[in-house]
């Protein structure tokens, strides 16, 4: 098996978030990006599902060495929580405050200006602002670091390939007649 289709996956991944951000489609970008960490944190794992642990350990391992953001593994994890179950800023987590809420800077706006509106605001350090492109920035160099990590490591560039059979495909009507029309003439 080659790499060709890791490549591809990612890179849609990417596609579709620029497509998302591209046209102020939010919460679909942000959906996408959680998504994408997601995936990433499963293929590095050897777990045969996504786990918190696997999203945790990537985003800890790759996304936040590669950009510095004021957020914790945790406090995305529970964000992802949040928007992929309820599509609100809201998680168990941080209804348990063991994580802060995320609140996002959207296009020219500035985390730091939102930081700095919701200190005003806020005294209990509960909120956190990150802007959507510093959080896609830093899933995009995270998979960089995490590429660089599989270059070195036969066994672990292994399990992403194997786990990489697993991805959607995508086949043709031409190629499906193929596959079918072989079958048919290899019947008795």
């Amino acid at each position: 098996m080659e790499e060709y289709p890791l490549y591809k996956n990612m890179m849609l991944l990417k596609s579709g978030i620029d497509a998302c951000i591209e046209k102020n489609a939010k919460t679909p970008a942000l959906v996408l990006i959680y998504s994408a960490i997601d995936t990433t944190g499963w293929l590095d794992s050897t777990e045969a599902f996504s786990t918190r642990a696997d999203f945790i350990r990537w985003v800890d391992k790759y996304l936040l060495k590669s950009r510095q953001l004021k957020c914790t593994a945790i406090d995305l994890y529970a964000a992802r929580c949040g928007l992929l179950h309820t599509f609100t800023p809201d998680s168990q987590l941080s209804s348990m405050v063991k994580a802060r809420v995320i609140y996002y800077a959207w296009g020219k706006a500035k985390a730091e200006d939102m930081q700095r509106s919701i200190d005003l605001k806020n005294k209990s350090n509960d909120l956190v602002a990150l802007h959507v492109n510093e959080l896609y920035q830093a899933w995009l160099s995270g998979l960089v670091l995490w590429g660089e990590d599989l270059d070195k490591d036969s066994d672990r560039s292994a399990n992403v390939l194997v786990k990489v059979e697993k991805f959607f495909a995508d086949l043709s009507i031409e190629t499906m007649s193929e596959i079918l029309s072989t079958i048919d003439s290899n019947e008795p």
